[in-house]
């Protein structure tokens, strides 16, 4: 693991990818708001890269999306632009939320039955309205109760974490198509640091890991520099960084934190909507 020593020489910054991000514990809280106004369960959040559009993943079996007026701003937004019912057949609980770089594939995982990540594809890029199911790839193998979902930039790794598990780590043979997946690797495992792991993000370039601890109200980090896109190395007990959400959020679901690493969002249960923090 990259030691304490090794992060106060660099900053507490990863650097790799040439874009630096703060560390977690930096957060300071901005605005909360419920986003498109359903005042539901948030489990899922990500953004369009350029800040312009959110999206939700919520109880009801809702995906939404809507558009800000002014970037990564979520006070700016208007009604929702599409609301998306999850395909009911084999998504009837959606949860964790990923949306791949092209903007055409969209990736959500199933809770109900808890071992599956279910694919979806907008024929019109980051355009929810255009969305269709497409399939599902069963992880019953190595996750129960799938929760938070992230791909590499390439689309050629997906990672699933669970409830009450590791973090999984699957190769595609062809990108962005999860019926290619194949097992690769499990991190270590985390149970003695908390036993309700709900979202997961990972920084694009594979060199940081969040984890969402709904036990004790935190956001965990992992920093993975020297070994990006590795779950086996640095992921355990031991975290480089924590940040708690206690005073916004008592249900933390999900993260996302914004390609510049300046923006944070944390979605919840207690206030059925979106925290923002600033970092750095």
């Amino acid at each position: 693991m990259l030691g304490k020593a090794l992060q106060l020489a660099a900053g507490g910054n990863s650097v790799a990818g040439g874009v630096t991000w703060p560390d977690i514990s930096t957060a300071s809280f901005v605005r909360f708001d419920y986003v498109v106004g359903s005042g539901n369960d948030v489990r899922g959040v990500f953004f369009k890269p350029d800040g312009t559009k959110i999206y939700t993943c919520e109880f009801g079996d809702y995906i939404r999306q809507a558009t800000l007026s002014t970037a990564w701003d979520i006070s700016t937004h208007g009604s929702s632009d599409y609301d998306l019912l999850s395909n009911q057949t084999h998504n009837g609980n959606p949860s964790g939320l990923f949306i791949g770089n092209n903007g055409t594939e969209l990736y959500v995982t199933e809770i109900s039955s808890g071992h599956y990540v279910v694919q979806y594809t907008m024929s019109t890029a980051w355009d929810l309205s255009t969305a269709s199911y497409t399939r599902k790839f069963d992880i019953s193998t190595q996750v129960i109760y799938a929760r938070g979902v992230c791909f590499s930039e390439n689309g050629t790794l997906m990672f699933v974490n669970g409830v009450n598990s590791n973090i999984i780590k699957y190769t595609l043979s062809t990108a962005w198509d999860i019926s290619t997946a194949s097992h690769s690797q499990t991190s270590s495992s985390y149970n003695n640091l908390t036993t309700a792991a709900l979202g997961m993000f990972m920084k694009p370039d594979g060199t940081r890991f969040y984890l969402v601890d709904s036990i004790n109200d935190k956001i965990h980090q992992w920093n993975n520099d020297n070994y990006p896109y590795d779950v086996t190395t640095d992921i355990g007990v031991t975290t480089d960084d924590d940040f708690s959400v206690a005073a916004q959020e008592t249900i933390p679901n999900c993260i996302y934190i914004s390609p510049d690493g300046n923006h944070l969002y944390v979605g919840g249960g207690a206030g059925n909507g979106i925290d923002q923090y600033s970092l750095g």
